[in-house]
């Protein structure tokens, strides 16, 4: 890896964005869901990020998309508001022939620095697996579930 980027969303970023929304979904987390439903969920996103809403950020290697991130501030114009004004990790992905190189540290590192830049001062996030690795970026498990997807929260908070 000579060249590591993150850079913001662009409509060019868009047929790789779709291509690892869908590994994302049906790879790593074992959920069949149709190509319509990755279009509609990958547009819906690309739109908040455009309109500001939310933010899509991608990891770029020599070149080429190979990892995204996508975040918030917790409003209420999102569809995903448990927060109301907590930085919130909505998802993450890592090519797996890229995992294990600090790159997923990377982006997240990247998205507290913007989400704290805007004045949030907590982080949350969901996720039923990998607390090994969210606790080493500082997280906490919150004891509790989310009543969106059900999965543990994860805190962090700015220090």
């Amino acid at each position: 890896m000579k060249n590591v980027e993150i850079r913001s969303f662009n409509v060019a970023y868009m047929e790789y964005f779709v291509i690892m929304f869908t590994r994302y979904f049906r790879d790593d987390f074992k959920i069949e869901i149709t190509d319509k439903k990755i279009n509609e969920s990958c547009t819906r996103i690309a739109d908040f990020s455009l309109s500001g809403i939310s933010t899509l950020d991608f990891l770029i290697v020599d070149e080429k998309p190979v990892g995204f991130i996508y975040y918030q501030i917790d409003t209420p114009q999102s569809n995903w508001c448990e927060r109301e004004g907590w930085g919130f990790i909505r998802e993450i992905y890592i090519d797996p022939v890229l995992r294990k190189y600090g790159l997923g540290a990377r982006l997240i590192l990247h998205a507290e620095e913007m989400l704290y830049s805007r004045g949030t001062k907590n982080i949350y996030l969901t996720s039923d697996n990998n607390a090994t690795f969210w606790e080493s970026l500082g997280y906490r498990n919150a004891n509790e579930v989310s009543t969106i997807n059900h999965d543990p929260i994860y805190e962090k908070n700015k220090s």
